[in-house]
């Protein structure tokens, strides 16, 4: 059985995770305290060691983020919860981090709460809450997680030249680095990278702006890459990539 804790300055947040929690999860967790402040929950952390913390992501005029900064997260795994803001949401899928927004879900705290006891046995988990809070204080040096089959991998964003599609699955071309081939369809890279001069010139195809190098209009539209690729820019998409292309 994990010992988790809550983290939560609104109680009746806390009450109701809590009430779903011994729910679902009566025989697996035992929830040894709820914290309404980060000096609280540092106290609880150090003195009750728990394997598994949900932790709002604005606590009072703290956050989180200024908790995890101060313990050792590395045996520990960590669910946030958060109302919606977008630049939170965004760090939490660059580093693959588990998030429930609020009001929370039954059906998503199944999910993120079986994914944490599945991934309290692997040793280097904890490389995703050092993604996330590098993206949270380095704003200028984004890095996004990259699962794989063997694990997962972090590279910076402004490495990644382009993403390939093959139906459900994106090979992203990464600076210096082999391809990595992942289990996402490419439109879910669109939205991660579209606010980071991401383009997608092709229904298979998403460059980074870049390293755009130059166009060429005949065969139907075509980019160069710094790399010396050439990507095929599909006819719908012309008009809108030459309009952004000249904004670079």
């Amino acid at each position: 059985m994990l010992n988790c804790i809550i983290v939560e300055d609104e109680r009746p947040s806390a009450d109701i995770l809590s009430g779903m929690l011994k729910e679902q999860f009566g025989e697996e967790l035992k929830i040894v305290a709820c914290c309404e402040t980060v000096d609280i929950a540092l106290e609880k952390i150090e003195s009750l060691t728990p394997e598994l913390i949900f932790l709002d992501v604005q606590i009072g005029n703290q956050t989180g983020f200024d908790l995890l900064r101060q313990i050792d997260y590395k045996s520990k795994q960590i669910i946030f919860t958060t109302a919606y803001e977008k630049y939170a949401i965004q760090a939490f899928k660059f580093s693959a981090t588990d998030y429930l927004l609020k009001p929370v879900s039954a059906a998503d705290l199944r999910r993120a709460v079986s994914k944490a006891l599945k991934e309290k046995f692997e040793t280097d988990s904890y490389k995703k809450i050092e993604t996330l809070l590098k993206n949270i204080y380095h704003k200028d040096r984004q890095k996004i997680c990259i699962p794989d089959l063997s694990g997962f991998n972090i590279v910076e964003i402004s490495d990644i030249i382009r993403c390939e599609s093959n139906i459900n699955y994106t090979t992203i071309y990464v600076r210096a680095s082999n391809p990595i081939t992942v289990a996402k369809s490419l439109k879910e890279f669109e939205k991660m990278l579209g606010d980071f001069n991401f383009f997608r010139v092709h229904n298979s195809h998403l460059i980074n702006m870049s390293y755009v190098k130059s166009y060429n209009r005949s065969k139907g539209g075509f980019v160069q890459l710094t790399n010396g690729e050439e990507v095929e820019v599909s006819v719908r998409r012309k008009e809108d990539f030459i309009r952004r292309i000249m904004q670079v």
